[in-house]
């Protein structure tokens, strides 16, 4: 009898677990890296370059202005996962070198982690690895990759990673997974079909899938010493393309294999990208230079609990609402901090959205602020401004007199106090270590 009992009580414990599983949202954050708005096919590209990730936005919310908070990896995924700005967080890259995430600043990862969530993380570039604190809250954290070229681990490997994680773990708890797409960074390698399917096969010049793999060729260009002809930036572009479709066939792949195992209805779906990438629009190359709209505006995908039916959120937004939104969703307690708010009410079009965090000029530092549509962008070295009206020159093409409000904004944005203090991060000590753990150096 004792033991009928003990074993009809695990019975009711394991049905009150699996129910409480139930009763509590999945979150699957999709992270893409160097993925610029405007070259998704569901925000107006000409080419279908990403057919799996409109048909998410189709069911759930597109976010039409998702600004970045900066405009290379480390700033920006730190914002996602924080919920506060660059300047609060401190991770990026000063005059003083590198810096990890304060760790007085908030976590998502951790709040999930201290309700019983089975949380795991999969990145792909050294920038989001344990010296940065990324590790924090993630029972399962597998960081691969390094700080430049190609990642070892493309997105194929990637989602079989992730699945491979979901089967081998506890099933009644309920899970927050990060999964971080490296395949649209340069230099644009991606496997056929994927690699040919917008080139012209009659280009012959050297701008292929290897260029970029060496920085001098990125800043040759980027100092004015180089000037690509068109037709090696129109080849640039296709390769780039090809790797957002590769990258969206494995998110879509990864998408059907939550609905086989009966998960989808259940998990709020995220995809979101850190930066965008530039493709000479303001004389430039790749990103971490500027803040300028083919760098800081970003895509933004919601879908799942909270997020169904198609809706568009057409006022401008940010990463930083990003990490609050999610857990109001789940009910989870995080602080929230503003300028950030909750995507699932109503969002004001006035509202500040700041942006900071370089790595090509510590000696220049930006600020970008955008409010209704408009845009400054601040150059705190000399103190000068370029103003823009996204609405009707989404290019940035037409600097207009910056607004006195834009310009008081940047500068107390710039004055806001750390949260806490940043932890510097020996650069080439953690690449050197990375490098020595795939076995490239002993």
């Amino acid at each position: 009898m004792k033991i009928y009992m003990s074993s009809l009580v695990g019975f009711f414990i394991l049905l009150t677990l699996a129910c409480a599983s139930e009763d509590k949202v999945n979150v699957l954050l999709v992270l893409t890296d160097t993925v610029r708005a405007d070259h998704l096919s569901c925000y107006g590209y000409g080419r279908e370059t990403t057919p799996c990730i409109d048909s998410l936005a189709a069911a759930g919310t597109l976010a039409e202005f998702c600004q970045g908070q900066g405009s290379w990896t480390l700033p920006t995924m730190s914002t996602i996962m924080s919920g506060v700005t660059s300047v609060v967080h401190g991770a990026g890259k000063t005059d003083t070198g590198f810096h990890g995430i304060s760790p007085d600043a908030p976590w998502l990862p951790l709040a999930f982690h201290r309700e019983g969530y089975r949380t795991a993380a999969f990145f792909n570039v050294m920038f989001m690895n344990e010296d940065f604190g990324f590790h924090r809250g993630f029972q399962h954290f597998d960081c691969q990759g390094v700080a430049s070229g190609n990642s070892l681990r493309k997105a194929g490997p990637t989602v079989d990673d992730f699945l491979s994680w979901l089967d081998s773990s506890d099933g009644n708890q309920p899970f927050f997974a990060a999964v971080h797409f490296y395949d649209p960074h340069i230099p644009y390698k991606a496997p056929e079909p994927f690699m040919s399917m917008y080139t012209d096969p009659g280009y012959s010049g050297d701008y292929g899938d290897s260029w970029g793999e060496g920085v001098n060729e990125m800043m040759a260009i980027n100092l004015g010493q180089v000037v690509p002809e068109p037709a090696d930036i129109a080849n640039l572009i296709a390769l780039y393309d090809g790797e957002l479709t590769y990258m969206d066939a494995e998110i879509g792949r990864m998408l059907a294999s939550l609905r086989t195992r009966g998960l989808a209805e259940n998990t709020l779906i995220i995809v979101v990208g850190d930066h965008g990438e530039e493709f000479l629009e303001h004389d430039g190359i790749e990103h971490g230079r500027t803040l300028y709209e083919e760098t800081t505006h970003v895509p933004l995908i919601l879908a799942g609990p909270g997020f169904n039916g198609g809706r568009v959120i057409s006022q401008s937004v940010g990463q930083l609402d990003i990490a609050g939104t999610i857990a109001a969703v789940a009910e989870i307690e995080f602080p929230s901090y503003a300028p950030a708010v909750i995507l699932t009410g109503a969002v004001d079009p006035h509202r500040e959205i700041p942006a900071s965090g370089v790595l090509w000029r510590p000696e220049c530092d930006l600020v970008s602020i955008v409010s209704n549509k408009n845009k400054i962008i601040w150059s705190v070295a000399d103190d000068s401004y370029e103003a823009f009206n996204l609405l009707t020159d989404p290019g940035e093409l037409e600097v207009i007199e910056a607004e006195a409000d834009l310009i008081n904004a940047a500068e107390f944005y710039w004055a806001t106090p750390p949260m806490g203090e940043a932890p510097a991060v020996d650069h080439s000590a953690t690449a050197e270590r990375e490098l020595r753990n795939l076995g490239y150096i002993r």
